[in-house]
């Protein structure tokens, strides 16, 4: 009985210290006062240009997008997110860059199937951001974000 209760103790243990998926912290932190989420759908993009790298329409290949925001959260919940973002569980991503330095803390992942990338994750974690593409993009559409992130950056 004491071995079975000692079982069931440690792994309650480990399931509470794993790491959550991107769906349970965007779910948590949507819901924290004074968060900002918001969910644009394909219709959206013709009307707008969001982004326009390498004379490429990218917002053209974008079927979704959504962005949550806790800029305007209180101190807590902002470190509750960067610590919740350290353990995050990325099975099924794959993460393309990560850059963290005196100015940025970024993580940039992308979830791909046969050959195209189907959704692509952008984190800040100084100012509290997730960002998230689904669409239909090849790897160079990617490059040239990451030629556009670097060329952006301050030095």
């Amino acid at each position: 009985m004491k071995k079975g209760l000692l079982y069931l103790l440690l792994i309650t243990v480990s399931f509470s210290a794993s790491g959550k998926t991107l769906e349970d912290i965007i779910s948590e932190f949507s819901k924290a006062p004074r968060a900002e989420n918001v969910n644009l759908r394909k219709f959206i993009f013709s009307s707008l240009t969001i982004a326009n790298w390498g004379n490429k329409d990218f917002n053209k290949k974008i079927s979704s997008m959504s962005v949550l925001d806790l800029e305007s959260c209180s101190r807590d919940t902002k470190l509750q997110f960067a610590k919740q973002i350290e353990n995050l569980e990325i099975e099924g991503y794959e993460v393309l860059m990560k850059v963290k330095d005196d100015d940025d803390n970024v993580l940039i992942m992308s979830k791909s199937k046969k050959g195209k990338v189907k959704e692509l994750v952008i984190i800040t974690i100084n100012d509290p951001t997730i960002i998230r593409l689904k669409g239909d993009f090849t790897l160079n559409d990617l490059a040239d974000v990451k030629k556009e992130y670097r060329g952006t950056k301050r030095n």
